[in-house]
């Protein structure tokens, strides 16, 4: 499960991170939910995207209070993709062009996380 969002922090803040479920309450919580956050963040650093310089460390952001992960019972992210309040972020999200960016970045990580062996 891919849920993908775009947060509102400080306007100076800018880029994207991956929530995952920290501490895992179940198996599909620990490696592949792990494994789903890695693909979608080396995805968006490969489609050009920085990470968050607000949040979470290196693009990854465990989260212990976010119901819709940790109750997942298969392998479940969020991505937060810009900071709607960084003008630069907004016009991206805002664009055709942007929103195709980050749809095959995304894609392309759930491509990965599927075809790993």
């Amino acid at each position: 499960m891919v849920s993908i969002h775009a947060d509102g922090s400080a306007p100076a803040h800018h880029g994207y991170h991956v929530a995952l479920s920290a501490p895992p309450l179940n198996p599909a919580q620990q490696e592949p939910a792990h494994a789903l956050a890695v693909s979608i963040r080396d995805a968006m650093r490969a489609g050009g995207f920085a990470d968050s310089d607000y949040t979470g460390r290196d693009g990854l952001s465990p989260r212990a209070d976010l119901a819709g992960l940790n109750l997942a019972t298969r392998p479940a992210v969020l991505v937060e993709c810009a900071n709607m309040r960084n003008p630069d972020e907004a016009a991206l999200v805002s664009s055709t062009d942007g929103r195709q960016r980050y749809a095959e970045a995304i894609s392309a990580g759930v491509l990965a996380f599927l075809g790993r062996s």
